[in-house]
């Protein structure tokens, strides 16, 4: 033994371990030199002398879970059941109905019968009786008259029962597949019902989940009444068994409980309940050999007895081995972390005190980082913010503009959105002459105090700069923290004391409605931007409430579905056809709501709005139509389906094919744009929303525009220009590996990775093998 500790120890020196390896590798030796013996003894102990009442109080338990399961499951047909004896096919027109001539409603009531057999496993098939005057019906599931004097009087049977919903054993016909039966009068709420839905569970599919209590497959399961009458068993008849653990139940004073009971050569565990059906109670009795369990336990339990001496002389040398692997996720991580570390620093420094190192220089560039995002993040937030109140981005959806706007750290969700416009008056009334551009600096510094006053009043408020003596601030309150009235009265008025005192200007200041959805915002600082055009012609402060104005300074009254123009306008930006047709649809069912002459004036001003973005997007309207006047055209359409055919055919595809062929030409000359500044930047850290911001589209689209130029996505693009230019200075220059990481645009640690998976080499075999 201390030849082999000797010869482990000199090993131990000679590979490139740590000190916190070595150090932590003498403690696991002695710990592993102690337990094995002692585990031996107990368990020999314990499995001599408790084992058969822990098996027996395990046993129990089991069941008691397994039961519940099978609870369950009975419960669960109980209910499904019960929802379809209420449900509205199963009414009191079946009573009457002719089922031949009415073929849909026999149909309806075939397919709910195969769709409850489909229900659950356990149902073996689903009978409908149904009472009449003439001739009574059974569905199963196909409808049939019965003439049978026998069968029907085995229905009525089954329909004179007071109790409404019931099980019973099935024995018509003595069908064998049929184990219990669950019926339900229909309708389910009527007091005299005239037919019954029955529910015919497989006895086979039964046994196998009654057998599910007895874990080892070994011994018997069965279910009685309340009356000690067999219920279901795998035999029509009691066994020998059987009746002994009925004889015992029923002497006994408990309806639950377990016991141990010897019949011939074994050792029976006894587990027994109650199932509590509809009113009734089923005895469920599980009966499991323990021998079974004991004898391979107690042989085991011996075994290890001698096993764990012979552990005690393996553990030194095992421990050897494990520490090994013990120890593979600190080397791993220090590889990750420095894989060119020297072999002296490994034996003169502990590894986590380069862990600390590490960690401590990643930590400072965190630092560094998050000064960058917070000097940068104003910037972001205010295009976002801009973008989202001029419809730049209304294509979005309500996640995709959540997820952005977490990107940017604001908390959204569940919260209110709040939109204040302030406008500054009375620059007249200085006493020099203003320029435009003093203008612009009286704007800026009131969005100076706009901005610090909100930050100190709102958890999430952000003031915009409209540079036109005016200026908007957006609130984003938590639904549990919703900004009362008077705290934005409070603001407002110290506002606009503050412009008074400093600037000696006028406010006046417009606060929207509340929404929950940052899709509407835009529709809040439209509403404000129209609400401010009503405020008095007054040189003098100003506080206009939306939520206060009446009706007729309100837009509730116009009958012009503003939020799907936007949409519709933004998808047509957007180039996507098929959302365009869709919102189209909604735009002239909102239109067939409204009177006639209404409906045309929205068509007719959806129309110039149409147009006016064509302009916008530089498209001629007259050009591209060859002179056609759309108006009068479209004066004379009055159905809604012909108006949707003439605005998809006369209007929207000549755009979209005219969009197709720019797009074309503009998209190549972008490649071309991007891929040079890809060349020219790729040292620094480019993204393809960076790349996408600079030519103007969304990150989607030249993500897609990009692989059909290429062939490749972006990020493989860029990866294989780095790894190439990698090479390059690995094949010709001495430089460290750190510096070209640095200079292909890597930090080492990751450098060293994705180098090795697009090379099959490190850094350092690549400039060996090529040196």
């Amino acid at each position: 033994m201390i030849s082999s500790m000797k010869v482990m120890w000199s090993k131990l020196e000679s590979q490139p371990k740590g000190v916190f390896y070595r150090n932590s590798l003498v403690y696991i030796l002695l710990a592993a030199s102690i337990p094995g013996f002692m585990i031996g003894l107990l368990v020999y102990h314990f499995a001599t002398n408790q084992l058969q009442d822990d098996i027996s109080d395990l046993h129990y338990q089991q069941i008691n879970e397994r039961v519940q399961n099978i609870d369950d499951q009975f419960s669960y047909l109980e209910m499904g059941l019960s929802n379809w004896a209420f449900n509205p096919t199963f009414g009191y027109r079946l009573q009457t109905l002719d089922f031949v001539y009415y073929f849909q409603e026999t149909w309806d009531v075939t397919k709910s019968l195969v769709v409850m057999e489909g229900s659950h496993s356990l149902i073996n098939n689903v009978e409908l009786y149904i009472e009449r005057e003439q001739q009574p019906i059974l569905f199963k599931t196909e409808f049939y008259h019965l003439y049978d004097k026998n069968t029907i009087d085995y229905y009525k049977q089954i329909l004179q029962q007071e109790k409404r919903m019931f099980w019973m054993q099935d024995q018509q016909m003595g069908d064998s597949k049929n184990g219990l039966t669950l019926l339900h009068k229909i309708p389910g709420e009527s007091p005299i019902p005239f037919g019954v839905l029955i529910v015919k569970l497989d006895k086979e599919k039964l046994m196998n989940l009654l057998k599910t209590m007895t874990p080892y497959n070994e011994g018997t399961t069965f279910l009685l009444d309340k009356n000690y009458e067999l219920m279901l068993s795998d035999s029509s008849e009691l066994d020998p068994l059987q009746e002994k653990l009925i004889e015992h139940i029923k002497t006994s004073e408990q309806t639950t409980g377990q016991f141990v009971t010897d019949y011939g050569k074994e050792s029976y565990s006894v587990s027994y309940g109650v199932f509590k059906r509809l009113a009734d109670e089923w005895i469920y009795v599980s009966a499991s050999p323990m021998t079974l369990i004991t004898t391979p336990v107690v042989t085991f339990s011996k075994s290890l007895l001698w096993i764990s001496a012979f552990s005690l002389i393996t553990a030194l040398l095992l421990a050897f081995v494990v520490s090994n692997t013990m120890y593979s996720p600190i080397q791993k991580l220090l590889n990750q972390i420095d894989p060119e570390r020297r072999q002296a620093d490994r034996k003169r420094k502990n590894e986590f005190q380069t862990i600390r190192e590490h960690w401590t220089n990643i930590s400072t560039k965190s630092a560094e980082l998050e000064q960058k995002i917070e000097t940068t993040l104003p910037i972001l937030r205010n295009t976002f913010l801009m973008q989202l109140l001029q419809g730049h981005i209304g294509n979005l959806s309500e996640q995709d503009l959540e997820r952005r706007m977490r990107s940017l750290y604001w908390e959204v969700g569940t919260h209110h959105y709040t939109f204040v416009h302030i406008y500054l008056t009375g620059l007249h009334r200085i006493d020099q002459p203003m320029t435009p551009n003093d203008e612009r600096l009286m704007t800026f510094a009131a969005y100076n105090m706009a901005q610090e006053m909100v930050s100190a009043q709102f958890n999430q408020g952000y003031a915009l700069n409209f540079h036109d003596l005016s200026l908007g601030i957006f609130i984003i309150e938590a639904n549990d923290k919703i900004v009362q009235n008077e705290q934005l009265q409070q603001f407002c008025e110290r506002y606009t004391h503050t412009i008074n005192e400093l600037l000696r200007l006028q406010v006046s200041i417009t606060i929207s409605r509340k929404t929950e959805e940052l899709r509407k915002v835009r529709n809040l600082y439209m509403e404000v931007e129209r609400a401010a055009s009503y405020r008095q012609f007054l040189n003098q402060n100003q506080l206009i409430w939306m939520e206060d104005l009446p009706k007729e300074f309100t837009f509730d009254d116009i009958d012009y579905p503003f939020d799907v123009e936007l949409e519709i306008l933004q998808a047509m930006r957007s180039g996507n056809r098929e959302q365009v047709l869709e919102l189209l649809r909604r735009f002239i069912e909102a239109g067939s709501m409204q009177k006639e002459h209404v409906a045309q004036q929205n068509m007719l001003q959806l129309l110039g709005s149409i147009q006016h973005m064509m302009l916008q997007s530089g498209i001629n309207p007259i050009k591209l139509f060859h002179g056609e006047n759309l108006y009068r055209q479209l004066s004379h359409i009055r159905d809604p389906k012909k108006l949707l055919r003439w605005m998809r055919d006369i209007v929207i595809r000549p755009y979209f094919d005219e969009l197709e062929n720019r797009v074309n030409a503009q998209q190549k000359g972008m490649m071309t744009q991007i891929i040079a500044y890809i060349h020219e930047h790729y040292k620094q850290d480019i993204s393809l929303d960076q790349c996408a911001d600079l030519v103007g589209v969304n990150s989607y689209t030249l993500s897609k525009w990009f692989k059909q130029a290429s062939g490749v996505n972006f990020i493989d693009y860029l990866t294989e220009l780095r790894i190439k230019k990698a090479q390059e200075l690995l094949r010709s220059t001495d430089m460290l590996i750190n510096d070209i990481a640095q200079e292909v645009g890597y930090q080492q640690r990751y450098f060293n990775r994705i180098f090795k998976k697009h090379v099959g080499v490190t850094p350092s075999e690549y400039r060996s093998s090529t040196g």
